[in-house]
C-alpha cells in the first residue's frame, strides 16, 4: 500500500497482510514495496523527507519484524506517468536509501530491494543495455545512477544489509548477468521478476535460458511473481507450468515473494488465510474468474518454511 502515489488510500491494509503471511502463509519474508516520491517530497533539491509517510514505513517495518519475518524494503517508483517512473536511480535515490540506511543499514533481519524494475534505456545491443543498468550515465538528456555506483552509495552509507539487485529486463531475464555482476559493493543476491509475460513459452529450459543457467554461478532470488487468471499475470498452462515452476525455483535453490495477499489474486476473499486454487476451468481473462495459484504457493511456503 506504500509503494504508489495513493498511498493514502491504499496502506491501511498492509498490517493484516503482514500478519497473515506469517500467521497463515508460513512465509519466512515479506517485501515492502515503497514509494521513493511519497517519501521524499517536491521541496529543497526533491529530498525533503515526508515525515508522515516515514512513520508508516516505521510501522510496517516494525510489524513485519514483530512477526518474525524478514522485512524487504524496495525502492518503487511505479505509477503516476514519468515523473514517478524515472526507470534508473536518480540522485534522489541516493537520498532514499540515506535516510534507510539511518534507521535499518546495521538490522540484518532487513533487506534493501535497491531500486525496483531498472528499465530505462533500451540499446541496439545487449552490451550498451547491460552498461548503462550497471553503470548509468546520461539518457535523453537525464542523468541516471548505475547499479554499481548505488549499491557501492548505500553501502558507504553504512549500510551492512543484504542488497537486492534486479537486471535491465522485463520478464525476469538475467542472462548476462555472470559477466556483469555488481562488485565493490559487499552482499548482493540478483533478483528476477515475472519471468516470462503471458505468450512466452513457460517450461524448464525456457527458465534455464532467462535466469536458471546463471542461478548456480551467482545468488539469486525470485522477488516478486505471481500467477492468477487476469492475463497480465496469467500463464496459460498454468495447471502444468505453475507446480513445476515452483519445483524449480526450489532445485535451483531459489527462494520467492509472492506477489499479492490480496483478494483476487493470492486470497480468495477477505479472509487473507484463504487461498486462490487453479481450478480445472482455468483461463486467462480479466473478468468472471478469481482463481489463481494461492494454495499452490502456500503448500510450497509451508514445505520450505516448516
Amino acid at each position: 500500500g506504500l509503494g504508489n502515489p495513493n498511498w493514502k488510500l491504499h496502506h491501511s491494509g498492509d498490517a493484516a497482510e503482514i500478519d497473515a503471511a506469517a500467521a497463515s502463509w508460513c512465509a519466512n519474508t515479506v517485501r515492502l514495496q515503497v514509494f521513493q516520491f511519497g517519501l521524499l517530497g517536491p521541496g529543497k533539491n526533491g529530498v525533503t523527507v515526508n515525515r508522515p509517510f516515514l512513520r508508516l514505513v516505521k510501522g510496517e517495518v516494525a510489524r513485519a519484524l514483530h512477526d518474525g519475518l524478514i522485512a524487504v524494503i524496495n525502492d518503487q517508483t511505479e505509477g503516476g506517468g514519468d515523473k514517478y517512473r524515472p526507470g534508473m536511480p536518480t540522485h534522489q535515490t541516493e537520498a532514499f536509501w540515506r535516510v534507510m540506511s539511518g534507521l535499518y543499514g546495521s538490522n540484518p533481519d532487513v533487506i534493501f530491494d535497491l531500486f525496483n524494475e531498472p528499465r530505462r534505456a533500451v540499446y541496439p545491443t545487449e552490451a550498451g543495455t547491460w552498461k548503462f543498468w550497471k553503470h548509468g550515465g546520461d539518457y535523453d538528456g537525464r542523468p541516471f545512477v548505475g547499479m554499481e555506483p548505488l549499491a557501492r552509495y548505500v553501502r558507504g552509507a553504512g549500510a551492512r544489509n543484504l542488497f537486492w539487485i534486479e537486471g535491465p529486463h522485463t520478464a525476469g531475464t538475467l542472462d548476462e548477468i555472470v559477466s556483469h555482476q555488481i562488485t565493490g559493493a559487499g552482499a548482493v543476491e540478483y533478483t528476477i521478476n515475472h519471468p516470462g509475460g503471458p505468450d512466452a513459452p513457460h517450461n524448464p529450459a525456457e527458465w534455464d535460458r532467462r535466469f536458471g543457467n546463471a542461478a548456480g554461478k551467482v545468488p539469486m532470488t525470485d522477488a516478486e511473481w505471481t500467477n492468477y487468471s487476469s492475463t497480465r499475470s496469467c500463464w496459460a498452462n498454468a495447471p502444468i507450468s505453475v507446480p513445476a515452476f515452483l519445483a524449480y525455483l526450489a532445485s535451483k535453490g531459489m527462494g520467492l515473494t509472492a506477489w499479492t495477499l490480496t483478494p483476487g489474486v493470492l486470497a480468495a476473499s477477505a479472509d487473507l488465510a484463504d487461498p486462490t486454487t487453479i481450478r480445472s476451468n482455468w483461463a486467462c481473462q480479466d473478468t468472471g474468474l478469481d482463481e489463481g495459484a494461492g494454495a499452490a504457493i502456500m503448500s510450497w511456503f509451508r514445505q520450505h518454511n516448516s
